[in-house]
This record gives C-alpha cells, structure tokens and sequence, in this order.
C-alpha cells in the first residue's frame, strides 16, 4: 500500500508539533509495510538561495521521499486560500506517484483543493484536523482587534480579527471569510475519513465549519518511547524544585504568564525551546530579573539525540492561551515521569482526567503552583498518579492503517 501525505511542511525545515507527528506516523506506518511518500510546502520562498531553482525540491528524509513546493510571492496567506499554480504541481505530483491513499494532514499552505484533485483522480482521502485552520483563517483562534472568538458559524467578530493584521476594506474581508467558508466546506466535504488528536478538534470542526460528517477522534500519544532510565528523578529532600516549560517560547502558550506565576516561590525556572523575538525575549528577562527568580534558559530546538528538557525538571507547565487541539508536550512530561500543569485552553482541558495532570483556568496558575511548591507530599502524589501507559503514536499508526486498508 502506498500512502501520500499531504502537509504545510516537514523535517528538516520545520520540527513543530504537527510535523513532528507526522514524521512519527510515518515511520511507524513504514514499520508495517505502508509506502509513504510526502508533498509539502515550504516557509522558503520560491527562488530564493534556500530553496534554490526550480519550484519543486525532490528530498529525502528519515526514509521517507520528500516533494518540497515553494511559493511565489502572491501565493502566501495574504493573498487568498486558491493557488492554482501550486495545485497543478500537486495534480502532477500526484500522478507521477501513484498513492492508494492521500493523508491530508494541512493544506494551509498548499492551498485549498488538494482533496478535489484527489476526488478527480479517484484517489480516497483520509484527513487530520491537526490544527483549526478550517475553522479559523488566523490558525489558533486566538482573537485580535479586541473580539471574542465566536461559537458556530459566526464571522462577525472574525471580519475585526482578520481585518486587525489586513488592515483593508471590511466588507471585502468579509467576502473573503465567506467564500472562504463555502471553500472549506466542500474541501472537507470530499473527505473519505476524518479524524481528529482530541475531541475539542472535532468539536471546533463540526460547529464551527460546520461540519455534519463522522470524525474519530485518534490522540497522537507519545511520539517515541521513553527509556526507564531516561525517566526524570523526583526532588530529593531540600532540592529546589526545578519548574519549567518546553517546546515553542512564544507569548501565546503563557510563557510569560508562568514567569509571573513563579514571582516569589523558592524554585528555578526553567525555559527551554525556540525563541525568536528578541523584543519578548528581553521582556522575560527583565521581568525574571525585577522579581529575583532564578532562571535557566535554553533557546534553540531539541531532537530525538538530545537530552530531553522534561528530564531535568520536577513540575512541568503548559499555561497556553491558544485552543489547542492536543498538547505532545503534555505526553512528553508524563512519559518522563514528571507531573503537569496546564492551561484550560482547547484540548487542555480534557486533560483533567488524566493522572499526574492539573487543569487551571490561566488566572488560578500562580495559586497553583504555589500550594505544589509548598507541599512536596501534594507534588509527591500528583506525581504518582501519572498513568503506567499512555496513548501512543504506534497505536494511532494501527487505526490509521486500519482505516487506510479500509479504504483501499
């Protein structure tokens, strides 16, 4: 069986959460005998010294062969959701490799109508709701301009949203968002199967698209398996405690908010993952340095040969302002042995069944982690409740192929 995977991006170029998923599905789908082959985009530009001449790059990754598409300059989110160019360079793509199945795990790059060109060709297409980019053109429903995101299908709060980064006519955003909709709705529409990491995601999908359709829900889990070894110790009497946070260093998962909530605990802050804006760089370091924490920074990325950051920790925190649609980072503490404390933003929230987990409105954080700090017999049990097994990638792998074989 083969199987195309359809993606905004992938290693080596981009290591987010969804492409970090990806890459797992496909290695474990390879292990049972599924072809994978990938066509993405790219967050290089089309031309430029990166991406080099041409407008498709041949790759290869983690035995997976790899179609690298890049865009021209009106071929980026500002200027629509159609991209015809680009879909012609999927259609031949899709021709010359012949798949059984396409997995659409984003589009938001590609553009919409890569499920159309599937149903031309009669190709079958599962698709995963990684993100909320049908439900939402700014991807995290996350509102700018002053509005409050909006339940069902209500656009108008998102004409401001939108309209807060294009800064142009209002009744034409508004057009926009509605073509927009009637796109996406028939996208989805030509699905096969859709699935989804968390019930929240489908959730978002079916009132917000609005979406009628089945989608099963199927968690991405832990993405590789922890060593016993690996698994992060518990303080030792009179350690300090080591609170932290890791992945994307961003204003919008609540960094910021953990290092106000830190303000005057005896513990050390730790910080560890991709920091790009200098400017909310700075901000944190001042506001760590007026408040006397003790902080241990680590910018820049980490892979599987690295020293996962979650081992050197005792609590792990996730104060995340986005609707999330899982949370890996989440998995990852867990797996290591180490408890969490999560924002109940998204899919955070289902997380409140889960042992060795606690779920808090973003304003109760500081109360939090307060009552751990000073209760090491609170922290002890919190973090013998975590599960012995978790959801894993190996059995998101299975019902995908399940599904697949169903299909074919």
């Amino acid at each position: 069986m083969k199987v195309c995977f359809v993606t905004s991006n992938y290693p080596p170029e981009a290591v987010g959460g969804t492409e970090q998923v990806v890459t797992a599905l496909a290695r474990a789908l390879r292990a049972r005998g599924v072809e994978i082959v990938v066509i993405s985009s790219s967050d290089v530009p089309h031309g430029s010294v990166a991406a080099g001449e041409g407008d498709v790059r041949h790759e290869a990754h983690d035995g997976t062969v790899v179609h690298r598409i890049f865009k021209l300059p009106d071929e980026w989110d500002r200027h629509g959701f159609v991209r015809p160019r680009i879909l012609a360079l999927v259609r031949n793509l899709l021709v010359r490799e012949q798949p059984d199945i396409v997995h659409v795990h984003s589009t938001a790059s590609l553009g919409s109508g890569v499920t159309t060109l599937a149903h031309e060709l009669e190709l079958p297409v599962v698709m995963t709701f990684h993100d909320l980019w049908v439900t939402c053109a700014r991807y995290f429903r996350v509102p700018a301009g002053g509005v409050a995101c909006p339940t069902g299908t209500d656009r108008a709060p998102c004409v401001v949203c939108v309209n807060d980064a294009l800064q142009t006519d209002a009744a034409y955003v508004e057009k926009a968002l509605a073509e927009r909709d009637r796109v996406l709705r028939e996208e989805v529409g030509r699905v096969s199967v859709c699935t989804a990491p968390s019930a929240t995601a489908a959730r978002f999908v079916r009132e917000c698209l609005p979406y009628t359709g089945t989608i099963e829900v199927i968690p991405h889990g832990v993405l590789r398996a922890v060593p016993a070894g690996d698994r992060a110790p518990a303080p030792a009497a009179g350690e300090r405690l080591r609170i932290g946070t890791f992945g994307g260093l961003v204003p919008e998962k609540g960094v910021f908010e953990l290092v106000e909530a830190v303000a005057g605990l005896d513990c050390e802050l730790r910080l560890v993952g991709r920091l790009h804006d200098a400017t909310f760089r700075r901000r944190l370091q001042e506001r760590v340095a007026e408040q006397g924490t003790s902080l241990w920074l680590r910018v820049g990325g980490y892979g599987p040969e690295d020293r996962h950051p979650a081992r050197d920790l005792h609590l792990a925190v996730f104060p995340s302002k986005c609707q999330e649609t899982y949370g890996l980072v989440v998995d990852e503490a867990l797996a290591h042995g180490v408890p969490a404390v999560v924002s109940d933003a998204g899919a955070l929230a289902e997380r409140a069944g889960t042992g060795g987990v606690v779920v808090t409105p973003l304003q109760g954080l500081a109360n939090v982690l307060r009552e751990l700090v000073a209760s090491r017999d609170r922290l002890a049990a919190l973090r013998a409740t975590i599960p012995a097994t978790l959801p894993t990638i190996e059995a998101s792998a299975q019902r995908h192929f399940e599904l697949y074989r169903s299909l074919a």
